[in-house]
């Protein structure tokens, strides 16, 4: 006879823990199954005698289980289990994952598969959320072979909590009671309908008709569950657009009918390697489309029945439902995805005639949360979460901002969300990837360094959003979506045409006071063998968590190759590796100052000296501007030339004391790019770094990396990198400290990733796995140190420019070329008489940065002229062109004189 569970409530630790029963003692098939004793284990637990067949059990089942629950509802289900032979299991397993699964039954319920083993949680296994009854139903299971199944734990589903603002939230805007609403709507729709034979619309609406017509042979069965198919979706996608498109009720129809049946066998079961969340997500939206676009079409049962499916399948979204699942939020991590913008957000809108609550909750997640902190955030017009997820999760936020603008005909976004596309554009190197930002997940899928990076799904939503030729040229570079004809139709616009000239672009973005940073380039030349350079320089703002990585100050360059940049490989999150050298300041180009007293933060291991490593993020912009945790710093000054377009400077400046614990009493550095507009040396970086700590005995270290070995000489190193048979020389000259007073230490090849003792290796194609660390630190100690350095981009065979220069108590005097340098010391403005000799034999332009902000008298002695200049607040430069010619820069207003600017 079945055994009875009696459902105990027990807490502990503020969880309800549920109740187990031991297999053993259930009804126990003993044609097919034996007791086996488990080691250290007190109970016995159940084995299957044989081999058991694939697909669903088509025999008795081996041990049924009766099941008593207070009160009907949803239960999690949680088994216990153990391999009995390990090696048989390694030897046999097919998956890779050493995954075994069983069948269960609740109940007159679908039979549903579950694993109950694998490599990743091993055989302590959450099967799901079931419907139980509270008088009780029965559970039959069928057993794999070679695991020894012990127990069975049944605990009540506890679903997550709204806060009250959402639980109470009165939503500002609601869908109209006309449909369509996904999308389209009755205004935008004839919009959509007249550019399908556009010649640019036109293949792809071919696209969606040629699967749309066709009929589709899909047959389910309501005894069997059916895991998620990609292809069916599509199709069910296409066939849904071309009725809202044509009005064919026969094709609209057919639709509904692939939706509703699919939606209810649906199960993804207890799978969760693979963010399978993003599958389960898919599928919601694509009914949620078939259920606006074809509604008239929908009977009221099968409207019902499909909103039941939709209820039970959101259940298992990694947010949870309602969508306030623990950690998991809107405005970052996997909550940032498609989950809520697209998916919940496309069904809440779908089913809010018959259930608004859905709408209420997600339209509070987009509309009082993202909403507001993306309007702060996207004062820079980057994503903190770097290059590759930043592209990914910005795409979903679009979706969105796209969803609420045709539903509602205007936007809910700040526009400074339309700025945003700009970030990839301008950190595109000339070989088509991009420079380092965050965990960059392309190179993990990526064989070899001669691919283009792309994300064209982003590109066209954020081109048809704002309008912008140049953007839809980079969609169009990125190969267009033909794989999404539906998603490209309901938003190309034909009548844009692409702009490819780059040349009206400025050569140098200053990215704002949220997440500061600069890129400054010689060109926009695409050419894999272009000499064009392309830096960045990062600090200032604020620290946003999860992929974004402790990198404030950092320094990238580009000049036929990476000659300075990150040495940090994304391969898998959390690994030692990426917490304590992927993600750290030991992999970028930064300084690092080693206290060996501090304390390790969030599950890390190596002290590398460098910014405070966080994995928090702030929710909302008071979080932001309240907590100093998620401070990095301030910019002090950012500035470029007179050609706004192609500026031959261009200066950043910043405090980077925040960003540091409080080893660091304050740095502050300084870069100035210098476009040289020659073939030889086309452009010349002075970097300068004032810090003090608070102890002498602390370390700091100045540190570049770079791909290859770099040589080490008297006047500092010699970098060199090389892409299409092109190779590029960087001559790094390092001031201060002088030769003799520094020591420098190279951390290459299978010791890059040395970090103060501890090594971190890792298997891959790509160099950054065998880079070069270059570390230099004075030879005395003292709490104050200096580094001044110029960096020199050549082309092969290249001369290096003869640099001279003199260092005075607040400022270096630095000539080379056709350039006289006066640039302040990072940490400091100027505000004392300057005297500046121009020499003459040829015409030079004169640079002065780091000035202080307010007037200053600047008299020609040569030729008797005084003019007074304003320097403005943050920008603190200014420039002219002279030759022999001797000025005196006064911190003064003097009557009578010039008012103006060179």
């Amino acid at each position: 006879m079945s055994f009875a569970i009696v459902f105990l409530m027990s807490v502990s630790y503020g969880q309800q823990e549920g109740v187990s029963v031991e297999l053993s003692r259930g009804k126990v098939n003993k044609k097919t199954v034996k007791l086996e004793r488990v080691t250290g284990q007190k109970e016995r637990g159940v084995l299957l005698k044989g081999i058991a067949q694939e697909g669903y059990p088509d025999r008795l089942h081996d041990v049924e289980l009766r099941l008593d629950v207070p009160e009907t509802g949803w239960y999690v289900l949680e088994a216990e289990a153990w391999p009995k032979d390990m090696e048989l299991l390694k030897r046999t397993d097919k998956t890779g994952m050493l995954t075994k699964v069983a069948y269960f039954q609740l109940g007159e319920q679908r039979v549903t598969k579950r694993i109950v083993y694998n490599n990743m949680m091993g055989g302590k296994q959450e099967l799901g959320k079931f419907e139980i009854r509270g008088a009780g139903d029965n559970l039959k299971i069928w057993l794999p072979d070679n695991l020894v199944v012990q127990r069975v734990r049944i605990k009540p589903y506890v679903a997550p909590v709204a806060p009250a603002e959402a639980e109470n939230y009165q939503a500002k805007v609601i869908p109209s009671v006309q449909r369509p609403r996904l999308w389209v709507n009755s205004e935008s729709l004839p919009v959509v309908k007249g550019r399908l034979l556009a010649e640019e619309n036109a293949p792809a609406w071919n696209k969606v008709k040629e699967v749309a017509v066709k009929p589709y042979a899909f047959t389910t069965d309501d005894r069997q569950e059916m895991f998620y198919n990609e292809e069916l979706e599509q199709v069910i996608e296409k066939k849904a657009f071309y009725y809202l498109m044509t009005g064919n009720e026969k094709v609209g129809s057919e639709a509904v009918d692939l939706a509703s049946r699919y939606l209810s066998v649906l199960e993804l079961g207890n799978v969760t390697y693979g963010d399978i969340t993003r599958e389960l997500g898919r599928a919601i939206y694509t009914g949620a489309l078939v259920y606006d676009w074809c509604y008239s079409l929908i009977s009221v049962d099968v409207r019902a029945k499909m909103r039941k499916d939709f209820n039970r399948l959101v259940m298992d979204m990694e947010v949870g439902w309602p969508p306030f699942y623990g950690l998991e939020s809107i405005i970052n991590g996997h909550g940032n995805e498609a989950q809520i913008c697209r998916d919940m957000l496309s069904w809440s809108i779908a089913v809010y005639d018959e259930d608004p609550e859905p709408y209420k909750y997600v339209s509070y997640s987009v509309l009082e949360q993202l909403v507001p902190m993306r309007k702060f955030e996207y004062q820079s017009p980057r994503h903190n979460q770097g290059i590759d997820y930043g592209g990914y999760r910005f795409g979903w936020e679009m979706h969105g901002a796209w969803l609420f603008y045709r539903m509602l005909g205007y936007p809910v976004f700040d526009d400074n969300i339309k700025n945003m596309p700009y970030y990839w554009l301008y950190m595109r190197t000339p070989d088509g990837k991009m420079l380092r930002d965050g965990d960059m997940f392309n190179v993990k899928y990526n064989s070899s360094d001669d691919f283009y990076w792309k994300n064209p799904q982003t590109m066209l939503l954020c081109y048809a959003y704002s309008g912008s030729a140049v953007v839809k040229a980079e969609f169009l570079k990125q190969g267009g979506l033909p794989d999404n004809p539906v998603l490209f139709l309901l938003l190309n616009d034909p009548n844009i045409k692409p702009d490819f000239d780059r040349s009206q672009l400025p050569l140098t973005k200053d990215f704002g006071p949220i997440l500061g940073s600069m890129v400054a380039r010689t060109g926009w030349s695409e050419e894999k063998t272009s000499s064009d350079v392309v830096a960045e320089i990062k600090g200032g703002g604020y620290h946003f968590g999860n992929h974004q990585h402790a990198d404030a100050g950092a320094l990238q360059i580009y000049h036929h190759g990476m000659q300075v940049g990150d040495l940090g490989l994304y391969l898998s999150y959390g690994s030692p590796y990426d917490f304590n050298f992927n993600k750290r300041s030991a992999s970028h180009s930064m300084l690092l100052v080693r206290d060996p007293s501090e304390p390790l933060l969030f599950r890390t291991k190596t002290n590398d000296g460098g910014t405070r490593f966080s994995q928090r993020f702030p929710k909302t912009k008071e979080e932001v501007l309240s907590d100093s945790w998620y401070h990095t710093g301030e910019i002090r000054a950012s500035a470029t030339g007179r050609d706004a377009i192609k500026p031959s400077y261009s200066y950043f400046n910043v405090d980077l004391t925040a960003a540091y614990s409080a080893k660091v009493k304050s740095y502050a550095r300084s870069f100035l790019f210098l476009n040289m507009e020659r073939t030889d040396v086309p452009a010349v970086i002075v970097l300068l770094d004032e810090l003090e700590t608070n102890n002498a005995d602390f370390e700091p270290y100045w540190q570049i990396n770079t791909l290859n070995k770099p040589i080490v000489n008297e006047d500092g190193f010699v970098l060199n990198s090389q892409f299409k048979g092109k190779k590029g020389v960087a001559f790094v000259d390092m001031i201060k400290p002088k030769a003799a007073e520094r020591e420098v230490v190279l951390h290459s090849g299978d010791s890059s990733a040395f970090v103060f003792g501890d090594l971190y290796q890792v298997k891959s194609p790509w160099p950054e796995a065998r880079g070069t660390r270059v570390l230099v630190k004075p030879k005395e100690r003292a709490v104050h140190t200096s580094y001044a350095t110029v960096f020199q981009m050549t082309e092969d065979g290249a001369q290096k420019l003869p640099v001279k220069y003199k260092e005075y108590s607040n400022y270096y005097a630095i000539q080379l070329a056709d350039r006289i340098l006066i640039v302040a010391k990072s940490d400091r403005f100027l505000e004392e008489e300057v005297e500046i000799n121009v020499p003459g034999d040829k015409e030079y332009e004169v640079i002065v940065t780091g000035i202080k902000d307010g007037f200053w008298n600047i008299n020609n002695t040569t030729k008797s002229s005084r003019f007074n200049v304003n320097i403005l607040k943050g920008n603190h430069t200014t420039s002219w062109k002279a030759k022999g010619e001797v000025f005196v820069l006064k911190p003064l207003r003097v009557y009578g004189d010039s008012e103006g600017r060179f």
